[in-house]
C-alpha cells in the first residue's frame, strides 16, 4: 500500500524536498541558514496570532475632574490617628 501524500510547498507555491530535515553544521550543530522553507515556516510560526495569547489593553488613567458630594472622613487613612 503506497501512500499518496500532496507534496509539502513553500509560500510560493514551489515544492520542497524534504519537511523533516535540514543542513547542519555537524550532527548536534546548529542549521545553516540556507534552507528557506524552514526560515519561511519559522517567519510564519513567529507571526501566527494566538488570539488567548494576544495581550489586552489595560486603562492607563483616568480623565475629567473628581468632584466629592458626601463627606469622606469615614474613609480617610487619617481620621484612624485623629488628625483629621
Amino acid at each position: 500500500m503506497t501512500e499518496s501524500r500532496k507534496a509539502t510547498t513553500t509560500d510560493a507555491g514551489a515544492p520542497v524536498a524534504s519537511d523533516e530535515h535540514s543542513l547542519t553544521i555537524g550532527p548536534d550543530g546548529p542549521i545553516v541558514l540556507n534552507d528557506h522553507y524552514l526560515i519561511e515556516q519559522m517567519a510564519n510560526f513567529n507571526r501566527e496570532r494566538i488570539a488567548e495569547r494576544q495581550p489586552h489593553a489595560k486603562g492607563g488613567g483616568a480623565f475629567g475632574h473628581f468632584e466629592v458630594t458626601e463627606d469622606v472622613r469615614p474613609y480617610h487613612q487619617g481620621s484612624q490617628r485623629g488628625d483629621d
